[in-house]
């Protein structure tokens, strides 16, 4: 019967490629319910009467790496310990165990999913370890409920109203400098903290440089660290120290990633402001146009409402409750048009474009149709069937909104024919390269149990559940509004990269060099922070110019307020004592150029390099070694250095 109820539960969470198993190694693991997947078991549910618990760090033979989504859903549990094993505790984990107070965290853990401790009114704290580097909205204490008997005012039926609030005097214990100590301060909790990290700056000197990487070195090849230099070396939050840090922090001094990169720091990513005050176009069926009752009384309240509300968007939105995206003849679910017809009279500028849509083209059965060949761009498609009309969609767009960002909204599962159809969606937007958010596989939103659905679904009086369709004004903001945000936030940052001209530069011991970054084709003119992995060899400013220091190799990265980067290789070489040009003598007809190009013995570099012309009436010459002929005759161009050094090239103008 447990494996019965093991494999039902495994369906129910739509781990397609898991393993159901059953524990069997000792009498008390059979209490337990899991899953394999990917080689490691995932607790689904506890079926024993014991009210203290140990998870176990391994059942069936293989280790225990995650608390799956409601395994302990309105559990008896009182105490809880979890072992160094799981490194992730899922969504509503132990949604509405009223009774659980006492919750024990080991090193090793990483992520607590949104709504892990949802209900769970009897826990008043938590102590956190400093591996803990993702905490979902509304982890902790939050308490929610819904109320029926609250009239719709887009149908003639009664829904369901909630109530949220959060406990603020729930107190979170933990490490200063880490996602324990954010989390509370972002939702207003108690934070009691111990000990400093500084992720990353492994000796807590201010900076993150080479020192910190020789201590790690050091360690992995047997040397010692300190308590705090480990934890602030664990950059993977695995709670060990070990090569895969050491990758991490070098990567991340060469500029290959930026400190939100790494896992350890990647709650530090400060809130994304590329949306505020941009032109917001939404369009969909009822999910896209929102609940009819919401908390604050207004009419409609969707994801594209949040984000509007929010980012204070110039929003329009055409969104039509029962719309389809494929155009037929009639549709008894709505007077509306399709959203292909809606969205093919568009005409504005618009800066972002929200879609969704396809649950309608199920219901009413139209045909899903075929993806076109990867060739076939010309805009001509059977916009009967729901790919056909999504095809029409991504080439309107694409065409006459080429500079918007766009994004599709793959909305959660309802229906048994919907893998069909979603599998088709994705397969034109990615023929189009339209991005998407797919919430059925970014999320466990579909309702693992009627108290859960009815949490964040339609609730009518006649039914104590939701209708598995609607979500709720919280489900519309915490699930849909966040992710949304989220991907849309990466998609404007995906257009902000900088660059840099030059990202390899050769300099002399004591020399300055100004670097310089662009966004585009244009300087960058915002906010850095510029760094040096080695200031014994290279010092900069925040304006950007680098100082040698001594010879040898540093890294130089900036970085803007939001995580994009840059990263500079300067290698500080010796001063030269003598050096070449590419050309000794030339022969220039008039008005004709030619390039002077220094060239170094090995070893030595500079950077500070002029040109002077004996006479710039026969032959200019620029900064950057350029010479332009102008009258017959003779001129010397000489090219010296910093320190003194000198060569000539003889010109001869005809």
């Amino acid at each position: 019967m447990k494996k019965i109820v093991a494999l039902l539960l495994a369906l129910m969470l739509g781990l397609s490629c898991a393993v159901p198993a059953f524990a069997s190694d000792d009498a008390s693991s059979d209490d337990w319910l899991y899953i394999v997947k990917n080689g490691e078991a995932v607790v689904t549910g506890y079926t024993g009467s014991d009210t203290e618990l140990a998870v176990p760090s391994s059942l069936g033979g293989h280790t225990v790496t995650e608390i799956g989504t409601a395994a302990f859903y309105r559990s008896k549990i009182e105490k809880l310990s979890i072992p160094s094993t799981v490194r992730k505790i899922g969504w509503w984990a132990f949604y509405g165990s009223s009774r659980l107070s006492e919750v024990k965290l080991v090193r090793g853990l990483g992520t607590i999913s949104f709504g892990a401790f949802l209900n769970c009114t009897s826990l008043r704290e938590i102590e956190l370890p400093p591996t803990v580097f993702s905490i979902g909205s509304d982890a902790f204490a939050v308490n929610c409920r819904t109320r029926t008997g609250i009239p719709d005012i887009l149908n003639d039926r009664r829904v369901g109203e909630q109530y949220y609030s959060v406990n603020t005097s729930f107190v979170i214990k933990g490490c200063i400098g880490t996602a324990a100590e954010k989390y509370a301060a972002d939702k207003k909790l108690v934070f009691s903290g111990s000990d400093t990290l500084t992720f990353g700056d492994v000796n807590s000197d201010g900076s993150i440089n080479s020192k910190d990487i020789i201590l790690v070195e050091n360690y992995i090849n047997g040397g010692r660290l300190s308590t705090p230099e480990k934890l602030n070396s664990d950059l993977d939050c695995d709670g060990s120290v070990d090569d895969s840090d050491l990758e991490l922090l070098r990567s991340y001094i060469s500029g290959k990633i930026s400190l939100y990169d790494i896992p350890a720091n990647s709650f530090r990513m400060p809130e994304q402001n590329r949306l505020y005050g941009k032109k917001l176009y939404s369009d969909g069926d009822s999910v896209a146009k929102g609940t009819g009752t919401d908390t604050f009384g207004k009419d409609f309240h969707s994801y594209s409402y949040y984000l509007a509300e929010k980012y204070s968007m110039d929003f329009t939105t055409n969104a039509v409750g029962g719309t389809t995206l494929a155009k037929i003849k009639e549709n008894p679910l709505s007077s509306g048009t399709s959203i292909l017809e809606r969205v093919l009279t568009m005409h504005e500028d618009y800066d972002v474009i929200l879609l969704d849509g396809g649950f309608n083209d199920i219901f009413l059965k139209v045909k899903v149709g075929e993806v076109t060949p990867d060739s076939n761009k010309g805009g001509f498609y059977d916009i009967t069937t729901t790919a056909g009309a999504l095809e029409q969609i991504c080439y309107f767009l694409t065409k006459n909104y080429k500079d918007a960002v766009k994004l599709f909204v793959l909305c959660h599962d309802c229906d048994d024919r919907q893998p069909l159809y979603w599998d088709m969606l994705r397969k034109v937007l990615d023929k189009w390269e339209i991005p998407y958010v797919d919430i059925c596989s970014e999320t466990d939103f579909r309702a693992v149990n009627d108290e859960i659905n009815k949490q964040y679904f339609y609730c009518n009086d006649d039914k104590d559940v939701g209708d598995e369709i609607h979500p709720v004004a919280y489900a519309q903001d915490k699930v849909y509004g966040e992710l949304v945000e989220k991907k849309l936030n990466e998609l404007f940052a995906e257009r902000s990269t900088l660059s840099a001209e030059k990202q390899k530069i050769d300099i002399a011991k004591g020399e300055t060099a100004k670097l310089t970054v662009n966004l585009g084709s244009e300087p960058y003119s915002g906010e850095l922070r510029w760094t040096s992995s080695d200031e014994e060899v290279v010092t900069v400013s925040q304006s950007g110019e680098v100082t040698s220091e001594a010879i040898g190799q540093a890294m130089v990265r900036a970085e803007t307020p939001d995580g994009r980067i840059v990263g500079f290789e300067v290698d500080v070489k010796q001063n030269p004592l003598c050096f070449y040009l590419n050309k000794t003598d030339a022969t220039l007809a008039r008005n004709q150029h030619m390039s002077l190009v220094p060239a170094f013995l090995e070893g030595t570099a500079a950077q500070d390099i002029s040109y002077e012309s004996s006479d710039s009436s026969v032959a200019q010459v620029s900064g950057d070694g350029v010479v332009t002929a102008r009258r017959g005759g003779n001129a010397v161009i000489t090219c010296k250095l910093s320190n003194g050094v000198k060569t000539d090239c003889l010109v001869r103008v005809r």
